[in-house]
């Protein structure tokens, strides 16, 4: 497979074909690690980090107080399976 470098701003860039893409699972926003091996230059896919909790992520693991006997089932439902609410 032959690809050409090309100018990007101040630095240069290659394309990866889209079945290069395919096959290693990349998406817009990945992440890569470059490696130097003599005259070789080796990809690696980063593994995607584990989702975080953000600042309100607390709320969907609070019980609704005021709600109804169905609706608070359907919230538990969320919780524990990630069922759709």
């Amino acid at each position: 497979m032959i690809t050409v470098i090309k100018k990007w701003g101040n630095s240069l860039a290659i394309r990866l074909p889209r079945e290069v893409i395919r096959r290693m699972a990349l998406r817009e926003g990945s992440e890569i690690t470059m490696r130097e091996e003599g005259v070789r230059l080796v990809l690696h896919r980063t593994p995607e980090p584990e989702k975080t909790l953000t600042k309100n992520a607390w709320r969907d693991f609070v019980l609704p107080l005021k709600k109804r006997k169905e609706n608070v089932s359907g919230a538990l439902d969320h919780i524990l399976y990630g069922a759709p609410r």
